[in-house]
């Protein structure tokens, strides 16, 4: 090989390896971009995450209260329930006896 091929083969990889170099460069770009938005980037959403977290463990206290206070309410449900039941019975059982055993 000449001494002119070699330097016009180097001169195409050259140029090859600065479009190559532009592109990653632009992919870099756009990396950095969706990283570092400051409007809708990773960054971004990670600390609202976080904060939305934080607001979380700080209402866990009323939301136990609140579902301990569901559950009372659930439990004096059923048991207001049963005592229902009982009366009702015990109701249809005096309107039987009053009709067929006067």
């Amino acid at each position: 090989m000449s001494t002119e091929k070699e330097i016009a083969l180097m001169k195409l990889r050259m140029d090859s390896m600065e479009e190559k170099i532009d592109n990653i460069d632009e992919k870099i770009d756009m990396l950095m971009t969706r990283l570092l938005d400051p409007d809708e980037g990773l960054v971004i959403r990670v600390n609202k995450n976080t904060e939305k977290l934080d607001d979380r463990e700080k209402n866990m206290g009323s939301w136990m209260k609140d579902i301990n206070d569901f559950h009372h309410m659930k439990r004096w449900k059923d048991t207001v329930t049963k005592a229902l039941w009982v009366v009702y019975a015990a109701l249809i059982g005096f309107v039987i006896k009053l009709l067929f055993w006067e």
